[in-house]
Parts: C-alpha cells; sequence; structure tokens
C-alpha cells in the first residue's frame, strides 16, 4: 500500500456558510441509532435453540430457522449503497425516521406469526431497516460532528457498545426461557429510539457555496474502492472472532453454553480498552492505528489456537476484542473523511455493506484455510500470522509517511 493511500483525500475548498453542529443530545442519539441493529442479531441468538424446537416439523427448518438471525445481515450488505443514495437525495432524517418505525414494528411481527416463512420474509424488512439505519446514523456523525469531536462520539460508541451488545444477550437469553416469541419483545426498544431521534435529530444543511448554490461534486468513485475493498478485507478478521466466538471457546474444552456465553461477556469487556485507545490516539494516522488492531488480532488468533485451557485462552482473546473495539471507529474515521455531504449517504451506505459482505465471507474463508491447515483453530492460527504480517506492513507503512511528512 502506497503510504499516502490511506491518507485524507484532498476536497476542493470553497467558501460555504458555518455549519451547525450536534452536542450532547445528538451524541447520545446517535450511539442509540446505531446500536439498534444488534437486536437482530444478539437479543435472538440464545434463544436459537428453541426455534429450532418450535419448527423442526417445517420442511427445510435447519436452513430456514438459522435464516430469522442472518438475512438481516444479508440484507444489510446488498441494500445499503441504495438507502444510501436514498438518504442523499431525500434526506437524512426522515429516511431515519420511517427506518426506525419498520425496524420496530416488523421486528415485533413475529410475536403475531406462526409461519416461519411469514417470520423470515419480516426479517428481509428489518435488514433493509436495519441497512437505512447503520447508513443514516454513520453519516449524521459525519454531519453532526468534525475532527476531534467526531473520533470522541465514534469512540464512546465503541465503548459502549459491547455493554449494550451484552444486555441485549442476557436479557434475550431470560425472555427465550420463559417462550421462544419473547426475545423478540426487545424490539420495542426501538420505539424509545425512534421518539429520542424525532426529537434531537435535524435534518442537515447541504454544503452551499458562496453565492448559495449547492455545492455538488462528481461521487468519488475512485477513493470508494479503496474505502470498500479495505474494508472487506478488514471486516474479514474482525468477523472470525465475532462470528465464531462460542466456538473458539467451545474448542478449547469448554463444553457448557452457559460458560461459554459468560467467558464471551467478559472478553467482549475488551472491547472498551479498544474504544479507549482509539480516543487516546486520535493524532495518530489510520494506519497506524490499523497496525495495532492487526498486532492486537495477531496475538489473539495465534494464542488462542495454542492455549491448552480457557483459563490461558480467556486474556488472549481479550486481546482481539480490543482491537477489534480500535479497529471498528478507525475504518468508520477515516471512511468519513471520502465524502462531503452531498455523497455521504451513498458513501457510507457503500461502506457498511462492504462490512457485513466481509461478514458474509469471513466464513467460507475459514472453511477454506481449515481444509489445508487440519483443524478449526489451526485455520484461526494461520489468519494471525497474516493479521501479525499485515501489521509489520502497515506500520511500515505509516512510519514512513509520517517521516515523509515531517
Amino acid at each position: 500500500m502506497h503510504p499516502t493511500s490511506m491518507s485524507t483525500p484532498a476536497v476542493t475548498p470553497f467558501a460555504a456558510a458555518p455549519r451547525r453542529h450536534g452536542g450532547l443530545a445528538q451524541g447520545i442519539a446517535l450511539m442509540a441509532i446505531v446500536n439498534m441493529p444488534s437486536l437482530a442479531l444478539s437479543a435472538l441468538v440464545p434463544g436459537l435453540p428453541q426455534l429450532f424446537q418450535q419448527f423442526s416439523n417445517v420442511p427445510h427448518f435447519q436452513l430456514l430457522v438459522p435464516m430469522i438471525i442472518t438475512v438481516p445481515s444479508l440484507c444489510v450488505a446488498l441494500t445499503s449503497g441504495f438507502t444510501g443514495m436514498l438518504a442523499d437525495r431525500f434526506g437524512r432524517r426522515n429516511l431515519l425516521l420511517v427506518a426506525l418505525l419498520a425496524f420496530s414494528l416488523l421486528g415485533l411481527a413475529p410475536l403475531l406469526f406462526d409461519s416461519l416463512l411469514l417470520i423470515v420474509a419480516s426479517r428481509v424488512v428489518v435488514g433493509v431497516a436495519e441497512a437505512a439505519i447503520l447508513t443514516v446514523g454513520n453519516a449524521l456523525m459525519g454531519d453532526y460532528f468534525e475532527g476531534a469531536q467526531r473520533e470522541k462520539w465514534l469512540g464512546y460508541q465503541n465503548m459502549l457498545s459491547p455493554l449494550i451488545g451484552s444486555s441485549i444477550i442476557l436479557a434475550g437469553g431470560m425472555l427465550a426461557g420463559v417462550h421462544w416469541r419473547y426475545p423478540f419483545l426487545l424490539y420495542l426498544i426501538g420505539f424509545a429510539v425512534f421518539a429520542l431521534a424525532w426529537f434531537v435529530c435535524w435534518e442537515p444543511e447541504r454544503d452551499r457555496t458562496a453565492n448559495g448554490a449547492q455545492a455538488v461534486a462528481a461521487f468519488p468513485w475512485r477513493s470508494t474502492l479503496l474505502v470498500c475493498g479495505v474494508t472487506v478485507l478488514f471486516s474479514m478478521v474482525f468477523f472470525v472472532q465475532a462470528v465464531q466466538h462460542g466456538r473458539i471457546f467451545g474448542d478449547m474444552g469448554v463444553a457448557s453454553p452457559e460458560r461459554i456465553s459468560v467467558l464471551v461477556t467478559i472478553a467482549s469487556l475488551g472491547t472498551i480498552l479498544g474504544g479507549y485507545l482509539f480516543k487516546r490516539l486520535g493524532g495518530v494516522s489510520v494506519t497506524l492505528r490499523l497496525a495495532a488492531s492487526m498486532a492486537l488480532y495477531g496475538a489473539c488468533y495465534g494464542g488462542v489456537a495454542w492455549a491448552p485451557n480457557a483459563t490461558v485462552g480467556l486474556p488472549l482473546d481479550a486481546l482481539g476484542q480490543v482491537g477489534g473495539g480500535l479497529l471498528l471507529p478507525s475504518l468508520i474515521a477515516w471512511a468519513l473523511t471520502h465524502y462531503r455531504y452531498e455523497h455521504r449517504g451513498r458513501g457510507m451506505g457503500l461502506w457498511g455493506g462492504s462490512f457485513f459482505l466481509g461478514q458474509f465471507l469471513s466464513a467460507p474463508l475459514l472453511t477454506l484455510i481449515q481444509g489445508a491447515a487440519g483443524t478449526f483453530l489451526a485455520s484461526v492460527a494461520a489468519i494471525g500470522v497474516v493479521c501479525l504480517c499485515a501489521s509489520v506492513a502497515l506500520a511500515v507503512t505509516g512510519l514512513a509517511a509520517r517521516r515523509a511528512a515531517s
């Protein structure tokens, strides 16, 4: 990678009217908004066995039941770019409010449906709404905040996300223990977030030149290809742990699902430290931040593969969570630097689609590597070696760029 390939692109200067900036209320609202899609995954994971049992007599249930959880993510990957175009053309706020309402209403739909096919169909709408929520939420982060303020809120967001996710998992597990439908009640939270967005989120003003005309430039496809390509590669590394976390501990010898959930929750607290590191490294280039993240993932994936037991493996596994806490806001902040207002919705939509494409590709990649490595943990270790090599390459590139700029 060229030393300047991950720097902020040059933007043609123009005289613009003063922008309205977000404050505490908007920062809190955006943190709530971007955490809404956690309901699509975290709330239902503990109740998956009950869903299998409930629909065991339905043809192809082994394929259809997991789709209740996975279909929304696939829809995010496929529709984020389109929802971003809608946000750029018709405005952020209205699309966000419609998406939050649809997300909440259709999220509750399985409380009424007895048909597995209808439940899966409702999850498609949830996924499209989720795509719009993520896209607009990330775009508004760029619209409302700049520079250090933007990085501050991205850091807070990443520090709180694991706590919110863990709370949703625990609540979903408790509700699933009562009835398979009850975890869907957590979508009621969406109406509270809808009300919060209604009252504190405003429609950002479009960038305008000195004479009042809207400033319009061609969509930056070249830099978007770089953003999307880099995001896919790093998100595949991110989702090795995010998707396979339970299996990692299972292959360490932990047999109890309850103990696995506790270990995963403890390890995920490392994300808080990663978010804190992101805030502390405000003056460090994105290349060096990504180098640090890959070093942490390399140590994690290599370490858990050779850990003799979960006691040794837990702190090593937590290093990957620290890496993820640093990686995700770094990618978002870097992507936002490539788009002005008029293209920020489409750009961040394509970024979100690329990120979830990495989730889709991560599992097949791991399976392919396992065919050569022999075991699951050996394939995780192989990815760890690649992460360490990438960390060295990124560090050398970042330091060279720093010396060239000084």
